[in-house]
């Protein structure tokens, strides 16, 4: 049985909503019908709720047709998906009845301005064809605010109609039954212009334009589908940025990775914003969504290569191989990371080419990270002139410039080891180590003073 007071709280609501939310409406709709009695829908809930003497073919939502869609709410609370079906037959009919009337006042429009060429062509002793009897008068201003007022009727019950199949597919309705209604509305939608006539095509298109429900609507569609997805694109930029830094100071991401968090948490918030957007201002998800889902579904299997390298991206993005700014050498080419991309990784070389790799090729080859610690041990091959110096003193020399250099590191302690001996030369190689950053600078610098210090014949550095 129905509890009374749930009841008399949804009665409460309806009434209490109804003016308000009509009010803001401001729809110039004819009061040919009359209001939703309240007895009437207290009766229809009743018999709905405790299914005693019901009349399934009957609608109760559509005793006012410009009832506010909070109200309308109200009402079909009750009702489940099946019970809906009368409801959308009766709005159905209400959308009916306004376009008739919309299509009778564009004949009698129509007629009218073939009336006046006819007539403007007979004063001007011209074909009918080249007058187009555009003459604003009152009868035509009164017959184009009537098209419009009565198109903003056609659009208010229309936006009902969409509602309530809304409300049962959201109660698990089945949308393909809904497609030949869905169809209708969209079918009948829009502006007719008489576009013979073009001071009728200017007064109509004025008309539309300054209407509620005509340019003002789309223009507040557009301003909402726009502020939801800037809002949301803010909002994920500062999430992006929050979660990066969190990660760059918890050692838990690098220089890449909180760049793409920063710029692709933004860039989903707003793709949400957006939909949410559309959804705000009555669109249709289930279609968009469910073609979302299949361009993917297809695109899977057309671009699989390029889905291998978004992956692969990833896994070079988290597993951290390097990081921008890293010099590295993969897929036979050598250089500076600048930033790695869901599909490709790009690289500076020494002689500032730009080169793209796919992440495929980076990820499936050896990866030499020249940068990728702090210290670096330099290997220098140098061939001392034998007439000039004897053994011990060649390498005493080495070692005490290395030890010497202030930029080289005491520990490890740098070598220099003995590798050849000829009747001209006798070749050692050193072992510094230095920082990273400071590597390039130092094999020069060390080449340089041991060629100043001792007689040598050739210095060649031996690794990057």
């Amino acid at each position: 049985m129905l509890r009374p007071h749930i009841l008399l709280f949804a009665l409460g609501l309806f009434l209490a909503a109804s003016p308000v939310l009509a009010q803001e409406a401001e729809l110039e709709i004819p009061e040919a019908e009359e209001p939703l009695d309240p007895d009437d829908v207290r009766t229809a809930l009743e018999d709905i709720i405790d299914g005693e003497d019901a009349d399934p073919a009957e609608a109760i939502s559509t005793g006012n047709p410009d009832i506010a869609i909070d109200a309308l709410d109200i009402v079909l609370e009750p009702l489940t998906a099946g019970e809906l079906e009368p409801e959308i037959a009766g709005w159905q009919a209400l959308l009916r009845a306004a376009i008739e009337d919309l299509a009778a006042a564009e004949m009698e429009l129509y007629r009218f301005n073939q009336q006046r060429a006819r007539a403007a062509a007979q004063d001007a002793g011209i074909s009918e064809t080249d007058a187009e009897g555009d003459t604003v008068s009152p009868e035509k201003l009164a017959l184009i605010d009537r098209i419009s007022a009565l198109r903003e009727v056609r659009t208010a019950r229309a936006d009902r109609l969409r509602h309530v199949l809304d409300t049962q597919i959201a109660r698990g309705g089945d949308p393909e039954d809904q497609e030949e209604v869905r169809a209708y509305i969209a079918d009948v939608g829009g502006v007719r212009v008489d576009t013979q006539n073009l001071q009728t095509t200017m007064l109509t298109v004025q008309e539309w334009a300054g209407a509620r429900d005509g340019g003002q609507r789309l223009l507040r569609n557009i301003g909402a589908v726009l502020l939801s997805t800037l809002g949301w694109y803010v909002l994920g930029w500062i999430i992006g940025l929050i979660v990066s830094r969190t990660f760059r100071r918890a050692d838990l991401s690098s220089e890449l990775l909180s760049r793409f968090l920063r710029k692709w948490i933004a860039r989903i918030a707003g793709l949400l914003g957006f939909l949410f957007g559309l959804a705000s201002i009555g669109v249709n998800m289930t279609p968009v969504l469910a073609s979302i889902g299949a361009a993917g579904f297809i695109l899977a299997f057309a671009l699989q290569n390029t889905i291998s390298n978004f992956a692969n991206g990833i896994l070079i993005l988290f597993q951290r191989p390097f990081d921008a700014g890293d010099e590295i050498e993969a897929a036979g080419v050598t250089g500076i990371v600048e930033h790695v991309s869901l599909f490709s990784t790009h690289l500076s070389t020494a002689e500032n080419r730009k080169v793209i790799i796919p992440n495929n090729m980076i990820w499936d080859d050896v990866v030499v990270n020249s940068t990728g610690t702090e210290t670096r041990r330099l290997s220098i091959e140098i061939e001392v002139s034998a007439d000039d110096h004897d053994l011990d003193e060649a390498e005493a020399k080495l070692e005490q410039i290395m030890n010497e250099h202030p930029d080289i590191l005491p520990d490890p302690a740098p070598e220099a080891t003995l590798t050849g001996v000829s009747a001209e030369a006798i070749t050692f190689t050193c072992w510094p180590w230095v920082l990273t950053k400071d590597k390039d600078r130092m094999r020069r610098e060390l080449v340089a003073q041991f060629g100043r210090e001792l007689s040598v014949l050739k210095g060649v550095t031996k690794n990057r």
